[in-house]
């Protein structure tokens, strides 16, 4: 369906509310359904209530997908609700076991012995399927047809440098945006591809880098020490956030002696998981500080400091604990291969969530986000500033 350019810049919402959406694989399931339910809760609008769209990892690809159908925003919820609820293991990587043992061979041999010779990414996993994917599924051009429009301000995906250490939220959007430079985090723009997303996608060491220019890039959400701030960067006025893992305080204790599919489980909420939870602290806590200084004298100070308002959903079960009873439906190479690391559906299913791109376990987490959202409803329309 092609951008109405007719649609006029003064349906715009006077605030610009961005749609923050964070990183975790498979996990990302969950925001299709969070996305559904905002299209129902707000009685399905013609065109998106955010027009400043943000995505990191998996998320990334989500943002671009809603990004380039912000003009039809009922039908862009529910074509990403489609792609998710059909999703192998397939459509993101090569799951054969002769492929899987070839790659496991070749990472082991370029840790034991590494070389700078090879012009092949090191990784466990072949995520050419995903371009595949992406590449049929996301109209790029209507991104820069709803910016042109008035549809959008702009749509931003993270990705991390491996040469420099750096992370770079690679922008599109409209002109007068300008560009940031902050401690080891830069905003750049660009005309966003399918190698923006498969950059920021690229799990470490799971999946391959990215190159992009002169540079090689990995997943987003390693090293992001501040996931909110492109959308402040890019004028977003409030925030809603949708997380993967659920906001709560220290998890059960356990002293069982972790498999290799345990830890790595860990290194992947820490990646995915721990800065975002943290920027939001930050947020709160400095929304609660200029609550306490009267606003003459953030006007006589000319302080640059305004409250940015929030909404936060996150999944109400854990999604490793829904992980493991889909095990058994993973292709027989891939079970024997995640079991060589510890992980058969009883043990490792923190690491598990985030690969099980299987579509029983998706469309789970697409139901769990739904009636997630549909008992915020009260929140979600205040948040909007429509009625309850």
């Amino acid at each position: 369906m092609a951008v109405d350019s007719k649609i006029l810049n003064d349906d715009i919402n006077e605030q610009s509310a961005a749609l923050i959406l964070s990183g975790g694989g498979a996990r990302a399931a969950y925001q299709a359904g969070v996305l559904k339910a905002v299209n129902d809760i707000l009685k399905r609008p013609k065109r998106s209530p955010f027009s400043i769209i943000t995505g990191t990892s998996a998320g990334a690809i989500n943002a671009a997908a809603v990004a380039s159908n912000n003009h039809q925003f009922d039908y862009g919820t529910t074509r990403l609700e489609e792609i998710w609820a059909s999703f192998t293991p397939s459509h993101v990587y090569r799951t054969g076991l002769l492929t899987l043992l070839k790659n496991a061979a070749f990472w082991s041999w370029n840790a034991l012995w590494p070389s700078k010779e090879t012009k092949r990414p090191h990784s466990l996993l072949d995520n050419t399927p995903l371009r595949e994917l992406l590449t049929n599924v996301i109209r790029f051009e209507d991104i820069g047809k709803n910016i042109e429009a008035g549809l959008l301000r702009a749509v931003c995906t993270t990705c991390y440098n491996y040469n420099t250490g750096n992370s770079v939220s690679f922008f599109e959007g409209l002109s007068q945006l300008v560009e940031w430079k902050r401690f080891r985090r830069f905003g750049c723009t660009a005309k966003l591809n399918v190698d923006h997303l498969l950059a920021s996608s690229a799990i470490p060491m799971v999946f391959p880098s990215q190159k992009i220019g002169n540079a090689h890039f990995g997943d987003g959400s390693l090293r992001f020490l501040a996931p909110l701030s492109p959308a402040l960067h890019l004028g977003a006025d409030k925030l809603f956030v949708v997380t993967v893992e659920p906001l709560r305080g220290e998890p059960e204790h356990r002293s069982t002696i972790p498999t290799i599919g345990d830890i790595g489980g860990h290194l992947f909420d820490s990646i995915f998981i721990d800065s975002l939870e943290s920027d939001i602290e930050r947020l709160m806590r400095v929304n609660s500080l200029i609550a306490h200084i009267p606003e003459s004298d953030l006007v006589k100070e000319q302080l640059p400091l305004k409250p940015v308002d929030a909404f936060i959903i996150s999944p109400s079960i854990e999604p490793a604990e829904l992980a493991g009873q889909y095990f058994k439906n993973l292709p027989r190479g891939l079970r024997f291969f995640f079991k060589r690391i510890g992980v058969d559906g009883t043990d490792g299913n923190d690491i598990l969530s985030y690969l099980l791109f299987d579509e029983e376990f998706t469309q789970h987490l697409i139901d769990l986000g739904y009636n997630d959202a549909i008992n915020q409803q009260h929140n979600i329309l205040t948040f909007f500033g429509s009625e309850p």
